[in-house]
């Protein structure tokens, strides 16, 4: 008879929650230390990540916490992330980053870094909500000193 897994409830910011595989769980290095800690009893907390989030996240978990090839997991990753706008982007980042799940905060940097790059400074300035509080005679200096970046 096969040993059943243990688990772990992860309830979202949102009062979802969520049952995973301990092992799988321990991807997050926040959940592992938690786990480590014998504080994993009851329902664990993960503040400040949606429910939404937080299911996008654990089925990167899953796609990571067993076999298969690289190929094949870049693919899923692929499938989950693809089409995802970059607000919803940084939301996975901001939960990857909180729950230390290096493998995704890299994709998602990666993904981010990728979709702005091409964009002019207003473009991304719109998409992470920065205001401009430069002066135009500012802006203009900041160009021609630093103009090799533009």
């Amino acid at each position: 008879m096969a040993a059943v897994p243990k688990t772990v409830i992860l309830v979202s910011s949102d009062g979802e929650r969520f049952v995973i595989a301990e092992t799988l769980a321990k991807q997050s290095t926040t959940i592992g230390n938690i786990i480590d800690d014998g504080c994993c009893d009851a329902p664990i907390p993960i503040p400040n990540v949606s429910g939404k989030v937080l299911a996008k996240v654990i089925e990167y978990l899953n796609n990571h916490g067993g076999g298969g090839s690289s190929a094949e997991k870049e693919k899923k990753d692929e499938e989950l992330f693809g089409g995802v706008a970059v607000k919803e982007h940084l939301d996975y980042a901001t939960a990857a980053g909180y729950l230390d799940i290096k493998g995704l905060v890299d994709l998602l940097s990666k993904k981010i870094a990728n979709i702005i790059k091409t964009k002019e400074v207003e473009e991304v300035r719109t998409i992470f909500g920065i205001e401009n509080d430069y002066t135009p005679a500012e802006e203009e200096a900041i160009r021609k000193q630093y103009a090799w970046a533009y």
